[in-house]
């Protein structure tokens, strides 16, 4: 059951209310919150309090009265109170938006009452159908994760999402089945010396340890007519003696890492076909590469093998023979965390609906420039980059093209270099090739905004002159397009800087001819329009109006 409330007690003597939007409670608990409302906390008692939002700490407004804004998200939250560093009540809410009521079979006039569940059913349905879609684009869009060039195992909790399993089982299934077939042909194994107890005929050699275990175990001996050891007068021979034992095992640790890796790769490859079982992944590639997985842990030379404990950092087994080093950059390849795959996974569990869509519009886009610029050789590129790369990030993301030309996911664009100013990092940059080569061109950025109408530029000059007098967060984010598209425009001298935003219009203002009602991308691609613009970006879910 759904109500709408102006406030509502949260806790022992602490209060939630609104001025303006309202709280919606679902059986009976804080359920909803609305982004750009503001909402306060009367928080009652002595002590040092912090309120937060998710990751954002409220403002504090007096002693006990704290002010909470979600500005600009759209998703999973949490309400949080901390009491002298110690947390005495944490919420968990979803921030949702108005502009739900405005699309979908369900659309109302107004958010009331009457019409809240509608409007969340809105919100869930278009959450449940972008991530499906996302899901399935990331699937299906051709992969290419390169591995990383230094080495260094480093254990982290979990950096490996489905997502990334899946395009790293699926690019790398002859690989690993070949890497495992050249160490079960070959294994290494190593020679160990043991001593253990024989009897005196079964001696092949005698050593100090032989000569020893006569004299420290008396009760082995027992005695003789025959020549032996004479002990006050009386002859013994010994029944058993010590000697070295000399005997081949696999269990090694190059062995121990072969298995253990074998073990994670049966796990993610049973957790990538769970995880997408409601999305038709279209191969059985990762299926057949299981039944091989599986096949190779039921051999007899892993049951010898014992648990892995210590990484063999400096074996020239690993390094250097065929099938172990195979499996060595596979390993590294598999464990360097991607943040793009990350990201995209935390995305996805948390329903943050701006990030959902900025993921979406890089495939969308992706899709669409592949059929401009040739995609018989598409792929989209992960490269790790170290520490120390401009780009300040552990991996550059790009779209490789047919025709050479590179778009880049997220990529910083450095003063001097691209910008003649400050650094910038636009959603997507559009490159003539490779950007470490001098000859490649700048030709055009994109950024992802989730609003559903552009910005009416007659009323422009109102809105920012009354956001001179008064400013204002949400003023300040609809006039933002437009700005950081001029800056994008003028700092990189890019061609055009775009704005992908899931409304119907499209609209461009070109340097010489103006206002432009209506264009495409292949307008940008062929050079004879110059400026900036809104185009329309519009997933299929928010296209299929019975959604």
């Amino acid at each position: 059951m759904m109500q709408l409330v102006k406030e509502y007690p949260i806790g022992k003597g602490i209060k939630l209310f609104s001025n303006k939007g309202p709280i919606v409670l679902v059986d009976g608990k804080v359920g909803y919150l609305f982004e750009w409302v503001d909402y306060y906390l009367e928080v009652p008692g002595n002590g040092e309090f912090k309120v937060f939002l998710g990751d954002e700490e409220a403002e504090v407004i007096s002693n006990n009265l704290y002010k909470i804004t979600s500005k600009n998200y759209i998703g999973k939250s949490k309400l949080e109170i901390r009491k002298n560093g110690r947390t005495i009540l944490r919420i968990d809410v979803e921030i949702i938006s108005e502009k739900f009521a405005k699309i979908g079979k369900n659309k109302v006039e107004d958010v009331n009452e009457s019409t809240i569940g509608r409007v969340i059913e809105n919100y869930r349905t278009f959450v449940e159908a972008i991530t499906a879609e996302l899901k399935r684009r990331a699937l299906e869009l051709p992969f290419s994760i390169k591995s990383p060039t230094g080495f260094e195992f480093v254990e982290s909790d979990d950096p490996v999402s489905e997502l990334f399993a899946y395009h790293f089982l699926r690019n790398n299934k002859d690989r690993i089945i070949s890497a495992y077939e050249e160490i079960l042909k070959r294994p290494h194994k190593k020679l160990l010396e043991e001593l253990g107890w024989v009897h005196f005929w079964e001696v092949s050699e005698i050593d100090e340890d032989t000569i020893l275990s006569i004299a420290q175990y008396p009760e082995n001996l027992i005695e003789v007519k025959t020549p032996g050891v004479e002990i006050n007068g009386s002859r013994y021979a010994p029944l058993k003696l010590l000697q070295k034992e000399k005997y081949e095992t696999f269990d090694t640790l190059e062995n121990r890492f072969a298995k253990y890796f074998l073990s994670e790769l049966i796990n993610w490859s049973e957790r990538v076909l769970e995880s997408f079982s409601e999305v038709n992944i279209g191969d059985e590639t990762i299926e057949g590469l299981l039944h091989s997985l599986e096949y190779f842990w039921n051999d007899p030379i892993f049951s010898e093998v014992g648990e892995f404990t210590m990484f063999p950092y400096t074996s020239q087994v690993l390094l250097k023979r065929e099938g172990y080093r195979d499996l060595l950059e596979l390993w590294k390849e598999f464990r360097a965390y991607s943040p793009f795959f990350g990201e995209l996974n935390r995305v996805i569990e948390n329903k943050d609906v701006a990030k959902l869509y900025e993921y979406w519009c890089f495939f969308k886009l992706v899709e669409k420039l592949g059929k401009i610029l040739g995609k018989k050789s598409l792929r989209i590129i992960i490269e790790p980059t170290g520490e120390l790369h401009e780009s300040d990030s552990k991996e550059e993301v790009y779209a490789e093209f047919s025709n050479g030309w590179r778009l880049y996911y997220n990529k910083k664009l450095a003063p001097r270099k691209w910008s003649y100013s400050v650094s910038l990092r636009p959603d997507f940059s559009l490159f003539s090739g490779d950007p470490s080569d001098k000859r490649t061109r700048l030709i055009g950025v994109f950024d992802a905004k989730f609003k559903f109408e552009p910005v009416d530029l007659s009323k422009f000059a109102d809105e920012e002159k009354k956001m001179e007098k008064n400013p204002d967060l949400q003023t300040w984010a609809k006039l933002e397009d437009i700005y950081k598209m001029h800056t994008y425009k003028d700092a990189l001298n890019a061609q055009f800087a775009v704005v992908l935003y899931p409304g119907k219009r499209s609209i461009f203002y070109d340097l010489d001819r103006g206002k432009i009602e209506s264009f495409t991308i292949s307008d940008t691609l062929r050079g004879n329009i110059r400026g900036v613009g809104y185009l329309g970006f519009i997933p299929e879910v928010i296209e299929d109006e019975n959604f």
